[in-house]
C-alpha cells in the first residue's frame, strides 16, 4: 500500500540547486502554457517553486536580527486556485519593537498573442493592517490574475526576534520543487523536528562567515557615545533542505486541526553563548515549563487571593448536601455569573477579581475563578493547562504549548473536568474546541500530571421511527429522538441558534420531508437530562415504486449514501472527537397486497481492538418489517495505520444501509 509518509521520504534531497535556475522575472513559455498538473488532476494550483533563505545579521539598534528571503511561484489551474493569486504575510510586533517586510516585488505572467506577457505588481495594491494587539498583516494580490496565470513574487522579512518561522514544505496545493536554507550562527543553538509524520534528511555543513557588527562605544570623557562597526569571523552550520513533487495536504472529514498533521520543519531556540558572555538557556522541560506557569502573578498567584467568593462560597455550602452538589452548584454559580469574552489564554489580562465584577472574562479569568470558588468551599480543586484544538498540539516544552485552561475537581477518588466559559457545559462533558489530546493538571505544590481530555463514555443518540409506506410510494411516519453528553451538548447549540420555525425548517430541508407537525423537544434546558425531541412527518417520494415493485433502503432518509473517507491512504488519526452511539429502530408498516420479497441480510462488523462495531439487523414481521442498526465508536481518535480497515469498515456499513428492501405486489 502507497503511504505518504513514504512518497515524501522517497523524495530525492539532492545538492543544494542554485536559487539562479529560477531567477525572479524569468519564467519560461511552457510553464505559463502549461495548464495540467500530471500528478494531481484535482489540484486548483500547484506551487512550482518556492524559495526560502533564513540567517543571522547584526544591526543597530536592534542587535542580532535574523532575515528571512523568499522566493515564490503558482501556477493556477481553475478558479479555486485564484485564491493563490493574494499573499498574506504575518508580522509580529511587541511594543515598539516589530518585524519588518521590504523589497516586495510581484510578476504576473499570461499568454497573450503566443507570447509570454508580464505585468508588475504596483505599490498601490499592497496593503498593511493591524489584524490584533501583537499582528499586522501585509497582503498584496497579483495584477491581471486568472486562470492559466502564472504568479510569482519576492520579498524579504527582517525580525528582531530569534523565533525562526516554520519551514512548511507540505501545502494545501501540490508542490513541484521546494528549496530551503537555514545559516545558524554557533552563537545560537536551536532544536529542530520535522512534523506530521514524515523523516528528513537534509544537506548539513558548516562554513567561515565574516560578519559585521555595530555598537555604541562611550567617549573617554563619558559624555559622548559613538557608534562603531567591526568585522568577526564566525563559523554558520548551514542546513539545506531540497524536496521534489511534494503532495497537497488533503483534508478530509474527522480532523482535530489539519496543521497539526502538515509536513513542516520547526526550530526552537535551545540557548544563546556569546564571546565573553554568559550561557543562557529558553528552551527547556515541562516541569520548567509548568513551574513557570505556575508562579506567574496572572495564573498561580490567583489562586492565593480568593477572598472575595468566601461568601459564595459559603452560601453555596449552606444549600448544598455532599461534594457533589457543592462541586454543581459553584460550577452552576461561576456559569451563570461570568460571560465569555471568547478570549484564549492561560494567563489572566485583568486579574479573576476584577473579572467577577465585571460579570465577564476570557478562558483563564473564568476557570480560575471556578477552580478558585471550588478551593474556598473546601474541595480539593486544580487548574488545567490545555492547547485548544485551533492552537494545535505542541511538540516542545514551551511556554506557548498553552492557549487554555479549565478546572479539575476530585471526588470519590475521580477527576471530573469542567469548563465555565460554555453555559452547555456539564461535569466532565467540555466543549468541542478544548477536547484536544491531553490536558496538564497543576497540583498545589507544583507539580503537575497529564489528564485525558476525551469522555470515557459513549454519547448516544438513539432512535425510534414508526413509519407506514402508501400504494403511490409516499410516506407518513413518527419519530421520536434522545441525544445523551456531548450529543446532547451539540444538539443543545445547534438549537439555541434557531426559532422553533427555522428548526423545524432546517429538519425539513436536512431529509427532504414534505411536512413536518407534532414538533417538540424537551430537556434543552435540564443539562443533567437527555434532550428529547419527536415529531410526525410527510415524505412524498420516500421509496421507488417500479411496475408492481416497492424498492427502498430499510434506514430511509438515515442511510450512510457515501463513505466519507475518500483518500487513498491518510497519514493523519481520524479524530470522531468523542466516542459515540448511535441506534436506530424503525418499524415499517408495508401496503395492503404486498408482501416482502427481498431484503439485505443481517450483519454485524467490528474495527480492530474494540475501536467500533456496525450492527444491521431486519427481520420480516406480520404487515411490515423491523429494523435495529446500531454503530459505535469507542475511541476518539483511530490512528493512521488503522485507516484502511476503518475505510473498508465504512465501506461495508455502506454497502448494508444502501442495499434495497423489494415489495411485489401479489
Amino acid at each position: 500500500m502507497k503511504n505518504l509518509i513514504l512518497i515524501i521520504i522517497a523524495l530525492t534531497l539532492t545538492s543544494f540547486v542554485n536559487a539562479q535556475d529560477y531567477k525572479f522575472g524569468k519564467v519560461s513559455k511552457e510553464e505559463v502554457s502549461n495548464n495540467i498538473y500530471k500528478k494531481d488532476t484535482s489540484a486548483s494550483a500547484v506551487v512550482l517553486y518556492k524559495y526560502r533563505n533564513t540567517y543571522f545579521n547584526h544591526d543597530h539598534p536592534d542587535g542580532w536580527i535574523l532575515v528571512t528571503e523568499v522566493h515564490e511561484r503558482i501556477k493556477i489551474l481553475n478558479k479555486d486556485g485564484l485564491d493563490y493569486a493574494t499573499k498574506k504575510v504575518s508580522l509580529y510586533k511587541s511594543n515598539s519593537t516589530k518585524e519588518r517586510i521590504s523589497g516586495i516585488k510581484g510578476l504576473t505572467y499570461n499568454i497573450v498573442g503566443g507570447k509570454v506577457k508580464t505585468e508588475k505588481l504596483k505599490k498601490s495594491a499592497i496593503f498593511k493592517e493591524e489584524s490584533s494587539d501583537n499582528w499586522v498583516e501585509e497582503s498584496f494580490t497579483l495584477p491581471n490574475a486568472k486562470v492559466g496565470s502564472v504568479v510569482e513574487w519576492t520579498y524579504k522579512i527582517t525580525s528582531p526576534f530569534l523565533k525562526i518561522d516554520d519551514l512548511i514544505i507540505q501545502e494545501d496545493i501540490p508542490t513541484k520543487h521546494y528549496l530551503a536554507k537555514i545559516q545558524l550562527l554557533s552563537y545560537f543553538k536551536y532544536q529542530r523536528v520535522a512534523k506530521g509524520g514524515f523523516s528528513v534528511a537534509p544537506k548539513e555543513y558548516k562554513e567561515p562567515r565574516n560578519l559585521s557588527i555595530s555598537y555604541e562605544e562611550t567617549s573617554s570623557g563619558g559624555r559622548t557615545q559613538e557608534t562603531k562597526n567591526s568585522t568577526i569571523s564566525t563559523t554558520e552550520f548551514v542546513t539545506e533542505y531540497e524536496l521534489r513533487d511534494v503532495p497537497a495536504l488533503k483534508e478530509e472529514p474527522y480532523v482535530d486541526n489539519i496543521d497539526n498533521y502538515r509536513y513542516l520543519i520547526t526550530y526552537e531556540l535551545n540557548s544563546t553563548q556569546f564571546p565573553n558572555s554568559g550561557f543562557k538557556q529558553y528552551s527547556t522541560t515541562w516541569e520548567k515549563v509548568v513551574e513557570s506557569i505556575n508562579k506567574s502573578d496572572d495564573f498561580g498567584k490567583q489562586l492565593t487571593n480568593t477572598k472575595f467568593l468566601r461568601d459564595d462560597a459559603e452560601q453555596i455550602k449552606a444549600n448544598s448536601s455532599g461534594e457533589s452538589e457543592i462541586m454543581m452548584n459553584a460550577f452552576n454559580h461561576i456559569k451563570g455569573k461570568m460571560s465569555w469574552n471568547e478570549k484564549y489564554g492561560k494567563y489572566t489580562r485583568r486579574g479573576i477579581q476584577k473579572a467577577y465584577k465585571e460579570n465577564t472574562g476570557d478562558v483563564s479569568e473564568i476557570n480560575l475563578m471556578l477552580v478558585g470558588l471550588l478551593k474556598e468551599c473546601g474541595l480539593k480543586a486544580n487548574p488545567v493547562l490545555t492547547s485548544s484544538r485551533q492552537h494545535g498540539i505542541p511538540i516542545f516544552p514551551t511556554l506557548e504549548g498553552f492557549n487554555y485552561v479549565i478546572a479539575c475537581v476530585e471526588i470519590g477518588g475521580q477527576d471530573i473536568l469542567l469548563d465555565a466559559t460554555d453555559r452547555l457545559s456539564y461535569p466532565n462533558i467540555l466543549p468541542q474546541r478544548v477536547l484536544n489530546w491531553e490536558g496538564t493538571l497543576v497540583l498545589d505544590d507544583g507539580r503537575f500530571r497529564k489528564i485525558n481530555l476525551y469522555p470515557k463514555k459513549a454519547s448516544q443518540h438513539n432512535t425510534i421511527m414508526s413509519i407506514s409506506i402508501n400504494d403511490d410510494g409516499s410516506l407518513s411516519g413518527k419519530q421520536t429522538s434522545s441525544y445523551t453528553d456531548l450529543a446532547a451538548m451539540a444538539y443543545r447549540k445547534k438549537a439555541k441558534d434557531y426559532s422553533k420555525d427555522e428548526y423545524i425548517e432546517a429538519i425539513i430541508n436536512d431529509y427532504i420531508f414534505d411536512d413536518l407537525v407534532d414538533f417538540e423537544s424537551k430537556n434543552t434546558e435540564d443539562l443533567s437530562k437527555s434532550v428529547m425531541e419527536s415529531y410526525s412527518f410527510e415524505f412524498d417520494a420516500g421509496v421507488d415504486v417500479v411496475g408492481n415493485e416497492i424498492y427502498f433502503s430499510p434506514l430511509f432518509f438515515y442511510k450512510l449514501s457515501e463513505n466519507p473517507f475518500k483518500l487513498e491512504d491518510r497519514t493523519y488519526p481520524v479524530n470522531f472527537s468523542y466516542p459515540s452511539s448511535r441506534k436506530k429502530i424503525i418499524n415499517i408498516k408495508i401496503p395492503e397486497g404486498y408482501q416482502v420479497t427481498s431484503t439485505p441480510k443481517p450483519v454485524k462488523i467490528s474495527l480492530p481492538d474494540g475501536m467500533g462495531s456496525f450492527l444491521f439487523n431486519i427481520s420480516v414481521v406480520e404487515g411490515g418489517l423491523n429494523v435495529m442498526s446500531t454503530f459505535k465508536i469507542n475511541t476518539a481518535i483511530i490512528p493512521a495505520f488503522k485507516y484502511a480497515e476503518l475505510k473498508e469498515f465504512y465501506n461495508q456499513r455502506v454497502l448494508k444501509e444502501t442495499e434495497k428492501v423489494v415489495l411485489t405486489k401479489m
